[in-house]
């Protein structure tokens, strides 16, 4: 349950069934559209797959390149050749090497996952469909292609036998109808069953809103030079005061989020500075609510908490730095398919010229 989205009644599906499973072990996983650069945000569930391999679990992160190509975001041998270099590299890394590195399309073509699909697509509604798909998906008129989405998302489960389903909060929805659609007796070519899912908390964008691969401002990638996690980190929205939460009580902080999911979880105390206001020196911190309740007072100023969650990404991800670094071939193929992208019009000019900084130490000066 550590570092899960709360409430956990809400976002633990169920509880009991988490508890149960905890004595029998199995298959848990996290499916991924290996688009883009991994960031901040994605590591939180990388952590999580390593935390329930310590819990006796075997986890798999499901390289969902096909889920990827629905969702209109690079060409297949592309998408492929990303998530075997650069995924695999990282989440071998920054999660453990015991993570198990599947690809969809290793078992989503085959005849019986077809036919089971063209099953489900007989007993969802596209209106069900649709809105287990609007966390997820974009725009107001959506695309056949995701409606197909969420009930591949479903089969995979089985097909994987995974026990445990852990995505985002934005994932509970799908998650929901999974649950939902196979304790019905829908005839299946796979065995069926009802499994549990967990959701971990989504971070926030640090120009505020999403924290979104497609926009290189609002993420710091594993694979940012220390100046560009810097001054992503020192311009990011991290306002004084009071004003933490949006109206559904969502913390919009993103610099207190990364120390609250990503940073004190992993290390348990950090040493901030206090203010002046407050004294100056330094005090141990070992919890979120003490961090939160000192910043709110403002005995922690907003520049010295950045520059503490700057330091610790650019040490954390240091070593995946000094691969890429090392083995040039693990990271071009993403910048290959974000050049993609890019004639394609995900990126404006700003944010390509931020995409090209990013891979100077590997690629050297790149003139596009």
């Amino acid at each position: 349950m550590r570092n899960l989205a709360e409430p956990l009644d809400e976002f633990v599906m169920t509880l009991d069934e988490v508890k149960e499973l905890l004595s029998k072990g199995g298959n848990v996983y996290v499916g991924y559209e290996p688009s883009g650069p991994i960031h901040v945000g994605t590591l939180v569930t990388v952590r999580k797959l390593r935390d329930m391999i310590q819990a006796g679990f075997h986890s798999i992160a499901l390289m969902a390149d096909i889920h990827a190509i629905l969702n209109l975001k690079g060409p297949q041998d592309l998408i492929k050749e990303v998530s075997m270099t650069y995924w695999k590299t990282v989440f071998h890394e920054l999660g453990s090497k015991q993570i198990e590195i599947k690809l969809g399309t290793d078992f989503e073509l085959s005849e019986d996952y077809v036919m089971d699909l063209l099953t489900l697509s007989q007993r969802v509604t596209a209106r069900r469909a649709w809105r287990a798909m609007t966390m997820v998906a974009r725009g107001e008129d959506p695309l056949v292609s995701h409606m197909i989405y969420p009930l591949m998302q479903a089969l995979d489960i089985l097909y994987l036998r995974v026990k445990i389903a852990i995505g985002g909060t934005d994932q509970r929805k799908i998650h929901a109808l999974t649950r939902e659609v196979f304790s019905s007796d829908v005839p299946l070519r796979v065995e069926k069953y009802v499994p549990t899912a967990i959701h971990t908390p989504l971070l926030p964008g640090l120009t505020g809103g999403k924290m979104s691969s497609s926009i290189p401002r609002s993420h710091v990638a594993v694979h940012d030079p220390p100046e560009l996690i810097r001054e992503k980190v020192m311009n990011a929205f991290c306002p004084p005061g009071n004003d933490q939460y949006d109206e559904d009580g969502r913390l919009k902080n993103p610099i207190l989020a990364i120390v609250k999911y990503f940073i004190l979880p992993e290390v348990g105390k950090i040493s901030v500075k206090r203010s002046r206001a407050a004294g100056g020196g330094e005090v141990e911190v070992t919890s979120y609510e003490q961090l939160e309740r000192m910043y709110i007072n403002g005995e922690i100023h907003p520049m010295d908490l950045k520059e503490l969650v700057a330091n610790y990404l650019i040490e954390e991800f240091s070593r995946v730095r000094e691969i890429f670094e090392s083995e040039k071939e693990l990271i071009e193929p993403l910048y290959r398919l974000q050049k993609w992208q890019r004639e394609r019009g995900l990126f404006g000019d700003v944010e390509w010229g931020d995409v090209l900084r990013s891979y100077r130490p590997y690629l050297g000066e790149i003139r596009d």
